[in-house]
């Protein structure tokens, strides 16, 4: 059995603290590309001043590992012009910091020249807006039935699902109120309609009847468990729709905060090794039990949760819901009876 390999880490959250623009929402945002999807709509709404003058926007991006960079961004009309072939207002910005930090700044320190090469090296790893995947033709009148497939060669969840799914929140983030979580220290979901949520599942559907036949040739064995999870999410969200399709969907909240990121790690699980023995077949028959995760917090402390669910992708599911950010594991274990087992 190959070696699992290394998670790196990606964006958890990205804050907008404060803005002298008064249409800028300030709240918390899943992946960078949907903070520059609020920050486009609204400085189309109200452009910077004119002549060069900019309006300051404070910001905080937190990663998976507790990496945090808090920053300002002095919004230009020129900016805004050139943002997207730079991905976005935040992205722009953040490469220009890590660029002059990396290469030429005279106050520069070499903490600072680390951390400039380092924000360079993750902001390559995050989706860009503007970059998403094929979100045209999916239908929305009916939830498909699983297994449906597409001609659409654009609508995947692979070889990144995480990032796939960001990128699907952030085209409803863009269009669409926030919605808070409740414990989700400043996480917002968007307040998405039966149509909306109706074409998420569709697309998702249509994902994985692509994806899946790819990942049994990655793997070398079906994963039936994957659409068992996924099956299971697509009759709760058939429960849970209204006829009204431009009413607000009943769950967001759900969908979005866990069904969807939970579907996403399982596959990311899957393809990066954590797929193996010890740590999906401990489902003691499907039943919940309990497991011990010690983590890294975002200010670098170390701390230890217990978290109740039927295996170790849900555990970790379940751990990031109740934190409010993806933990920085450095071991997971098991109860199994007074004894506690290895992952």
């Amino acid at each position: 059995m190959s070696a699992p390999v290394a998670v790196l880490p990606r964006i958890a959250r990205v804050q907008i603290l404060w803005s002298e623009n008064g249409t800028v929402p300030l709240r918390s945002f899943a992946s960078l590309a949907a903070a520059d999807a609020a920050l486009a709509a609204a400085f189309a709404k109200e452009p910077p001043p004119e002549g060069g003058a900019y309006n300051k926007t404070a910001f905080v991006v937190v990663w998976t590992d507790g990496a945090r960079h808090e920053g300002r961004a002095d919004v230009r009309r020129i900016d805004v012009q050139t943002a997207p072939r730079g991905g976005g207002i935040l992205r722009q910005h953040l490469a220009i910091v890590g660029q002059r930090w990396r290469e030429y700044h005279p106050t520069t320190n070499e903490d600072e020249r680390a951390w400039g090469e380092e924000l360079l090296r993750r902001l390559d790893r995050e989706p860009k807006l503007g970059g998403r995947r094929n979100l045209l033709y999916i239908p929305e009148e009916q939830l498909l039935p699983i297994g449906t497939t597409s001609e659409h060669q654009g609508v995947s969840l692979l070889p990144d699902p995480r990032t796939a799914v960001a990128e699907l929140e952030a085209h409803f983030a863009a269009i669409r109120s926030p919605v808070p979580v409740w414990m989700g220290h400043g996480r917002t979901v968007p307040r998405t309609t039966n149509r909306d949520v109706r074409y998420a599942a569709n697309w998702i559907s249509l994902a994985l009847a692509s994806d899946m036949s790819r990942l049994r040739a990655l793997i070398g064995k079906p994963q039936g468990a994957i659409w068992d999870r996924w099956a299971r999410t697509v009759e709760h969200v058939r429960r849970q729709l209204d006829d009204d399709p431009d009413l607000t969907y009943r769950d967001s909240v759900r969908f979005w905060n866990e069904q969807l990121p939970a579907l996403a790690t399982h596959i990311d699980q899957v393809l990066h090794g954590a797929g193996s023995r010890a740590r999906n077949a401990v489902t003691s028959g499907g039943k919940r039990v309990q497991w011990r995760i010690r983590y890294k917090g975002p200010r670098g402390g170390e701390y230890v949760t217990h978290h109740l669910a039927p295996d170790y992708v849900t555990a970790l599911q379940v751990a990031a819901h109740s934190l409010g950010f993806w933990p920085a594991v450095q071991s997971v274990s098991w109860l199994d009876g007074d004894t506690w087992r290895a992952s």
